[in-house]
């Protein structure tokens, strides 16, 4: 039997969905020697954040960040990445001016290469 709050008290916490979907919200860009690490950050319909770090194995900024893309979007439960802003990470930046620049033609990359995975996706689960 569940029990009601008493006067004053807050309600339970509505349960955590099992399936909750996400969109990509910013994506940061870090180079590691030879590498680059894309982190993505991504939100739920219900306000939870979650990061996702790929490393892409290319020093390569647009094969790295096509590379993430089809990782974020494979992953199923991703819907969305429109308006997703992309900038490289603070230890990358040489001014404090270049945190607030944005890469419109890595956004456009990262956009297109999700965009072409999710819809094979759908494809297949048709």
């Amino acid at each position: 039997m569940a029990r009601r709050p008493r006067p004053g008290q807050r309600p339970p916490h509505e349960p955590i969905r099992a399936t909750s979907m996400w969109r990509v919200d910013q994506i940061f860009l870090v180079r590691h020697g030879q590498r680059i690490e894309v982190i993505c950050s991504l939100v739920n319909d219900q306000g939870g954040l979650r990061n996702l770090n790929i490393v892409a194995p290319t020093s390569d900024p647009v094969k790295a960040v096509r590379h993430a893309a089809k990782f974020v979007a494979g992953k199923g439960n991703v819907f969305s990445a429109r308006q997703a802003r992309l900038r490289w990470a603070r230890e990358q930046v040489v001014t404090e001016q270049d945190e607030l620049i944005r890469d419109y033609q890595l956004e456009d990359e990262f956009l297109d290469e999700f965009e072409e995975t999710l819809s094979a996706v759908r494809d297949q689960m048709r």
